[in-house]
């Protein structure tokens, strides 16, 4: 509790006079004058009525009231501290820019959220994002310096990511997104076998045999190679083909497509990462924000695969 009559400056010079055991050393800690100091601890004491020291030739010690008055002192002065710190905070987010590498074939539901969130409390940070085809490159644009944050599918069984702390964020479920017409014969779910077969739309930078959810697909028919995942969804749409998408993607696009399930079912695990030391505000705010989820240190998850193939770290 603060001392009645004592104010921010009177507690830095009760304080220091504590601290340094005597007027002239706390005086050359404060730079200002001996005497300016002194008359200032004798204003305290009458505004106080109380003697606060014992003037010995050892120099001040205080007295049973003047030891109170110093802990009251203290308190006021963290507290000062605090309220100084979360104005800062708020001042940081008022404007500013966050830098988000963000894996190009993950859904950015999560992303979008954390953004959401900051946004309606630090409407004046802008957020600029950088598509990278794999988590091998998010790390890259995190560890430069060029992204403050990266959102990937990585699992903790890929080994240390060399300094940089991870956090979980969400588990996204891969389907199959496929037009009406060749989904009316597939149970649901669709074993995974079956998906080779099927006539199928991918990202051109995907492996006619590979996938970037990992594993040996078999994929024997691909109609269409296309250049990004809005492009590999309008060709779903108009009936050319099917494709492995997000669930929260695949269904956005419905009744155009049918979505149908992975048996065993395929998750991708994604999480945040960034290097190891001070955030900006922004990105300190966004973080502050994720669940508090457990991390899994091996990749099972329960009744099916988590995958991350290609984009895995070696």
């Amino acid at each position: 509790m603060q001392a009645p009559g004592m104010d921010i400056r009177s507690a830095q010079y009760l304080v220091a006079v504590v601290d340094h055991g005597g007027v002239t050393a706390a005086a050359n800690a404060l730079h200002i004058s001996q005497p300016s100091l002194s008359q200032a601890v004798r204003n305290l004491e009458r505004t106080l009525g109380s003697t606060l020291f014992e003037r010995t030739a050892r120099g001040l010690i205080p007295t049973a009231a003047g030891a109170a008055v110093a802990d009251a002192a203290r308190t006021l002065l963290r507290d000062v501290a605090k309220a100084e710190t979360a104005v800062a905070a708020v001042i940081a987010l008022q404007s500013g820019e966050l830098t988000i590498a963000v894996q190009s074939d993950l859904a950015l539901d999560s992303v979008a959220d954390l953004a959401g969130q900051l946004h309606r409390t630090a409407p004046g940070i802008t957020f600029s994002t950088t598509a990278a085809p794999s988590a091998h490159e998010v790390l890259a644009l995190v560890r430069s310096g060029r992204c403050e944050l990266g959102f990937l599918e990585r699992d903790l069984a890929d080994g240390p990511s060399d300094g940089l702390l991870e956090i979980e964020t969400s588990a996204q479920e891969m389907v199959l997104s496929i037009p009406p017409a060749l989904a009316a014969d597939l149970p649901d779910p669709v074993p995974r076998t079956s998906i080779g077969a099927l006539p199928m739309i991918v990202e051109t930078r995907t492996s006619r045999r590979s996938y970037p959810i990992g594993g040996d697909w078999g994929l024997v028919n691909v109609v269409a190679e296309v250049p990004d995942r809005l492009a590999v969804r309008e060709m779903v749409g108009h009936g050319v083909g099917a494709a492995l998408l997000p669930r929260s993607i695949a269904e956005q696009d419905s009744p155009a497509a049918s979505v149908r399930s992975l048996d065993p079912p395929v998750i991708r695990r994604t999480r945040i990462v960034f290097r190891d030391g001070p955030l900006s505000p922004a990105a300190a705010a966004l973080v502050s924000n994720l669940p508090t989820a457990q991390s899994p240190s091996t990749n099972n998850f329960p009744n099916g695969d988590n995958l991350s193939g290609s984009n895995s770290m070696p």
